[in-house]
């Protein structure tokens, strides 16, 4: 640790730094002082935001034995930590959530004989769980490559926290000078002043603080400060997205129909057919013998030449220098939104980055790349066969996709993953393809937890107060009950009846789904992404479809619980409960009002789909498990200390959804 102390800053009290904050403060002090003095100001936000993640993640996922928690009241809620020791660890508690959620209120502190500390990060909570031998199951390896995730994640949270200060700072002098009071006015406004303006980039790009509950949201390791707020999206960039031509014989591609990456690019943008051919025929080239790859400027720059060196002077990879595809980073840090004039629907683009965010490093594997476009078909016939779904429900589809193919044998299949991985891409629909009503504003549903950059409330809160004006509504609580409602009505319906009629479970979580809103409700929900869908097979082959999935892909399961986990983790309890949840924590209403018209659609669904005697039976199971008293969550912090983000593990919690004697209770 480090200790550093700003004189032009005298109300910053004298700050101790571990070495990802100090690395941090050294490069801003270098390039922007002002921005140093932001971050100094924002750093106890940052610690706090994701030691709260993590402390609560200890309590829900019981990573420490409930025998030694309790809850104390009869004045301000506090939670309790009997150590091994004999101390005790508090922490106040503002407000209680289902799902095990609550809300912390302030640091952490431990008390003792010789005294009492408080926990200013969470890596002196990790260190003292340790300590105390609570946190037995992790290895020191394990341990310690947590500790530095949620370092990392600190550094770069405060940092987006000072990168947002200074956005809005900025936005507001504007929206001021047009007198305009919400995000969603200025959304609209901009899309009227500018023919390339994306209303759902600008929202993706204020999703600042990442996942609600993940003491990982931020953690981007393998990044330096000046390339986390070069490529992130919450510093609303702009990137160039390189290209590489990879020889046939090296690389895979699949697409939807007869239209394969290569010739979606060439017809998307102008002057790179030429571009690519002149930079292929100085090198004496034929370019009708390559196909072409989108390239994370980050991998360019840093993996291309360590992984794929001999096949660069080989020639059968080739850098194109001369063109590159400008595009704005979305939430997912990966993917992106090219710069465009309104209508012209080019593909959103998916890249592969060797770094790890949150809990994964986002490479695009093999599977994704070979299954998008076989499971697009699928659902594009589904859609066809539910009657749109009425318009409401859209999967997007991932039309082309390619991926390096190495051409030994005689590789380790660990390399050859690697290999094809790291050097892959896919071209997905643009949701705003479906915007209908000039007024429509579309947006990643993560984006309606975030701080709107206008008003200072959460943006759910500035689309109920819509709903509150159009219908006249009594309150805040009737308009918030509504939005809810419309919400479930257009959302789940969808989902549901794909899981229980073709046994498909799409990842529906917040950063997958893009809501849009007409008036503040939700008129239709696109879902984006396969990498987290379960295919329960027989139900599929049961209505006709057949397809053959990459070998070994993990989308295919044989175990409906397994399935239907998907949308109880993804839908209700990554979207449905974190939605509902910042609604009360803003407008402190009754939980309980909120999850009344969400169960009340869910048997509605469930009601129709067993009017079919050939899903009947499956239905009722899937209702069953969905309105089960005691449902599981996914145990985040867990995985990351067995160092396995892919080996789900899970703990037990009260549903929201449990259905007695016609109530709802938790």
């Amino acid at each position: 640790m480090s200790t550093i102390k700003n004189d032009s800053t005298p109300k910053i009290q004298e700050k101790v730094l571990d070495e990802e904050e100090a690395k941090t403060i050294a490069y801003l002090q270098s390039v922007d002082p002002e921005l140093e003095k932001m971050y100094l100001l924002n750093l106890h936000l940052g610690r706090r935001g994701i030691l709260q993640r993590l402390f609560q993640s200890l309590i829900r996922e019981n990573l420490i034995h409930e025998k030694r928690i309790s809850w104390e009241e009869g004045g301000p809620m506090r939670i309790s930590i009997e150590l091994p020791s004999g101390r005790t660890l508090q922490a106040a508690v503002s407000k209680c959530h289902s799902l095990g959620r609550f809300d912390v209120e302030g640091d952490p502190v431990v008390h003792g004989d010789d005294g009492s500390s408080m926990l200013a990060h969470p890596a002196e909570l990790l260190e003292l769980l340790r300590a105390e031998g609570l946190l037995g199951e992790a290895t020191e390896e394990q341990f310690n490559r947590f500790k530095i995730e949620t370092q990392n994640g600190v550094a770069n949270l405060t940092l987006a926290l000072a990168g947002a200060n200074q956005r809005k700072n900025e936005l507001t002098a504007l929206t001021r000078s047009h007198q305009i009071h919400t995000s969603l006015d200025w959304a609209l406004h901009q899309r009227k002043e500018q023919m390339n303006f994306s209303i759902l980039a600008f929202y993706e790009q204020w999703v600042v603080e990442g996942h609600p509950l993940h003491p990982g949201a931020k953690t981007k390791l393998g990044l330096k400060p000046d390339e986390v707020m070069q490529y992130s999206p919450e510093w609303g960039t702009t990137l160039k997205l390189a290209l590489v031509a990879v020889h046939k014989q090296s690389c895979i591609t699949k697409s939807i129909d007869g239209q394969n990456l290569t010739s979606r690019l060439y017809r998307e943008y102008q002057g790179l057919q030429s571009s690519v051919e002149e930079t292929m025929n100085a090198q004496g080239l034929d370019a009708a013998d390559f196909d072409l790859i989108p390239v994370h400027p980050w991998q360019f720059e840093h993996s291309l030449n360590s992984l794929y060196g001999e096949e660069i002077r080989q020639k059968k990879i080739v850098p194109i220098t001369e063109f590159h595809i400008l595009a704005q980073p979305l939430v997912s840090f990966r993917s992106f939104a090219p710069i465009q004039k309104q209508g012209q629907e080019r593909h959103h683009i998916k890249t592969a980055v060797n770094v790890q965010t949150t809990s994964a490093v986002r490479t695009v594997s093999p599977n994704s790349v070979e299954n998008g476009p076989v499971l697009s078909r699928i659902l594009a016939g589904i859609h066809k066969r539910e009657n749109e779904f009425n318009g409401r429900f859209i999967v997007l589809k991932e039309v082309a996709g390619s991926h390096f193919n190495p051409g030994n044998p005689d590789l380790p299949e660990d390399e050859r993953w690697t290999l094809q991985a790291n050097l892959a891409s896919i071209l997905r629909e643009n949701p705003e393809n479906y915007i209908r009503d000039e007024k429509e504003i579309p947006m990643p549903a993560a984006a309606l937890l975030a701080e709107s950059p206008v008003s200072g409330k959460s943006i759910a809160i500035e689309l109920i107060e819509q709903i509150e004006k159009k219908y006249n509504s009594r309150d805040l609580t009737e308009a918030a009950i509504l939005f809810i409602q419309r919400y479930a009505e257009t959302s789940l319906p969808g989902f549901l009846s794909l899981m229980v009629r073709y046994g498909i479970s799409l990842e529906g979580h917040m950063q997958n789904s893009v809501a849009v809103f007409l008036d503040g409700e939700l008129t239709r929900i696109l879902l984006r992404d396969f990498g987290g869908v379960r295919i329960l097979a027989e139900r599929l082959i049961k209505q006709g479809y057949h397809a053959e999935f990459y070998p070994g892909s993990s989308i295919v399961t044989n175990v409906a619980e397994e399935m239907r986990s998907i949308i109880s983790y993804s839908v209700m309890q990554n979207h449905f409960a974190e939605l509902i949840s910042c609604i009360v924590r803003e407008l402190n209403i009754e939980e309980s009002c909120l999850w009344k018209p969400v169960a009340e659609v869910c048997k509605s669904v469930f009601k129709e789909l067993r009017k079919d005697p050939n899903i009947a039976e499956q239905a009722a199971e899937d209702e069953l498990s969905l309105f089960h008293p005691v449902i599981h969550l996914k145990a985040l912090t867990t995985m990351r200390l067995r160092g396995d983000s892919t080996a789900y593990s899970f703990a037990k919690v009260p549903n929201p959804l449990a259905e007695w004697k016609g109530e709802i209770h938790f």
